[in-house]
């Protein structure tokens, strides 16, 4: 469930947090707050499981996760499936009191949380549906408030993919030699040699589309002052990386927490 490493939960509530705030012109009703965040926890948790159980094979052989406790034994297949289930269920439970829009972009998601896993074994670059699967919680966050989909729904769902196709593949670098020897797709493989470009890219087309989107609303000037603060953190954080030392690319992976929660301050700063 990874519940003691969090940032891959803050990851994923950051955006829809933002999202929500947007939506809601600057504020977000208690039970939508409440919501999102528990499903948040309960749905990386539950891809955390899924993916634990299709990869326990590949988990023994990668020094990273080879103390996985599916890839340990100290968890069985039967155990693992029915955690998965449990939280599953807790999360449909939470749909109750949503709309049925987001009850079906929630069941669309579904499928593709469950694919992430297979994906490296048929695609080069599956980060492509883990960018789609991450950011689904911002079509939700506009269909639980605003029940519609308007067109910044879809400008921020493509910024957010962008923003997670850069952290993700600087985290893959640390599975890059792993990840080749076995065969299995990984975005700092797939463009070797080229990993902080797709990291600058990302991270500034992510940035561009979010200060593009807070230009479009009735903003304050706290906006502009954390987006300057992010601009600046963004810039230093990516500078640091160096692609012969690997612990640089998770060193700004995890920095990508805080770059999440400046978007989210900026623009609930900025819209009260």
């Amino acid at each position: 469930m990874r519940a003691d490493r969090p940032i891959g939960t803050f990851l994923l509530l950051w955006p829809t947090l933002t999202a929500l705030t947007i939506a809601g012109n600057g504020k977000i009703e208690i039970h939508l707050l409440i919501i999102f965040c528990i499903g948040t926890f309960l749905m990386r948790s539950a891809g955390c499981v899924i993916n634990d159980y299709f990869d326990q094979d590949i988990d023994r052989k990668v020094y990273r996760t080879n103390k996985r406790p599916l890839a340990t034994g100290s968890v069985s297949n039967f155990e693992a499936l029915f955690l998965f289930t449990f939280l599953l269920s807790l999360s449909a439970l939470l749909l109750i009191f949503l709309n049925l829009l987001s009850f079906l972009i929630a069941s669309s998601l579904l499928i593709l949380v469950i694919f992430y896993p297979l994906a490296k074994r048929i695609m080069n670059v599956p980060q492509i549906i883990l960018g789609i699967v991450f950011s689904g919680g911002i079509l939700m966050a506009f269909s639980a408030s605003a029940n519609e989909l308007p067109l910044i729904a879809f400008v921020l769902m493509f910024a957010n993919f962008c923003w997670i196709f850069s952290y993700d593949t600087a985290y893959a670098m640390t599975d890059r030699d792993d990840d080749k020897f076995l065969n299995i797709g990984n975005s700092s493989n797939f463009f070797k040699g080229n990993e902080k470009l797709v990291i600058w890219l990302g991270s500034l087309i992510n940035f561009f589309l979010i200060f593009v989107t807070g230009l479009n609303e009735n903003i304050n000037s706290y906006f502009y002052i954390f987006s300057i603060i992010n601009g600046f953190f963004l810039i230093y954080s990516i500078n640091m990386i160096d692609r012969n030392k690997t612990g640089t690319f998770f060193s700004f992976f995890k920095k990508n927490n805080y770059i999440g929660a400046l978007i989210f301050i900026s623009f609930f700063a900025g819209l009260n």
